[in-house]
């Protein structure tokens, strides 16, 4: 691997520089060599891997999906403690990424070294439904209307007799997107993410990471979007073992930065981002928002 070359496109300043400079290092422990260039760019140059942080980079986006070459999305992780970890996506972002971690469903060497566990049900579990809001134009959302699909819920679950549903917003919604938490038509839930779990028999989430929080502390949640982490795994029975395998994958898409610039993360996944460029996730052009309209 001496002669490859990846492009790492940063963003000075930020948190999120941290993290592909981390990955960057650990890049450069394997020989591999790395030319950063800003983070908004239209002038994108070949490489063998590009890097960035979140969906942001649509230019390099483009370039990859024509040239045929892979890129890394990093991102915030999927754990109670995910401010100190972030995920290794793949050509996409969380549930559509490309990279194939099932070979280590039975590998629980990562969720032991970091304390990461699947909690049991609670004993006194909650009787409510919650759904939980996003940050509105999160490109998790794959431009849904997080409020619009909110009351499509609550309308839904009223059809079917469910009378005790309430609705979290994202504690940093916009100031400006503030207002459309009042066209909600539920009673707001104003408590912790904590609280939530004890409070709920169901969360329901869009693509929010809540939703693979809720299955580690033992509480049962749905999501809508493909792009959730647990999106392709709630349609299987909820079995102890299934979810512990579950958990297992997701302990080794996501890495601290010690473990990044020490070279751990890309000697673990270094086959499986460089064996497979941009494919099905990104040029899959039959799945739709809730408004019917087709996502990119």
């Amino acid at each position: 691997m001496s002669k490859l070359v990846a492009a790492i496109y940063e963003k000075p300043g930020t948190k999120d520089h941290a993290w592909t400079r981390a990955f960057a290092a650990g890049l450069n422990r394997h020989g591999i060599k790395t030319k950063t260039y800003p983070y908004k760019t239209d002038k994108v140059k070949d490489a063998d891997l590009h890097v960035f942080w979140a969906l942001r980079a649509a230019a390099v986006m483009a370039h990859c999906q024509d040239k045929g070459q892979p890129f890394v999305v990093l991102d915030h992780g999927f754990t109670p403690d995910r401010k100190d970890f972030t995920a290794i996506n793949l050509n996409h972002l969380n549930g559509r990424s490309e990279l194939d971690v099932a070979a280590f469903g039975n590998d629980s060497a990562r969720c032991a070294k970091h304390g990461w566990t699947i909690r049991p049900k609670p004993v006194k579990s909650g009787q409510g439904i919650i759904i939980i809001g996003q940050v509105s134009g999160d490109r998790s959302l794959e431009g849904a209307d997080i409020y619009n699909w909110a009351n499509f819920k609550i309308a839904e679950l009223e059809v079917l007799g469910h009378r005790d549903v309430q609705f979290k917003p994202h504690p940093r919604e916009k100031p400006e997107n503030q207002h459309r938490i009042e066209e909600v038509k539920a009673p707001i839930f104003k408590g912790s993410m904590e609280d939530a779990f004890a409070a709920a028999k169901l969360i329901l989430t869009y693509s929010s990471t809540a939703g693979a929080e809720a299955w580690q502390n033992g509480v049962a949640a749905w999501a809508a979007s493909p792009m959730s982490m647990i999106y392709r795994e709630q349609f299987e029975p909820a079995t102890p073992e299934r979810r512990q395998r579950w958990l297992n994958e997701i302990s080794y898409r996501q890495y601290n930065k010690e473990e990044m610039r020490s070279g751990e993360a890309w000697d673990i996944l270094a086959d499986r981002i460089m064996g497979r460029g941009p494919g099905r996730a990104l040029r899959d052009r039959n799945y739709r928002n809730p408004r019917g309209e087709l996502v990119p």
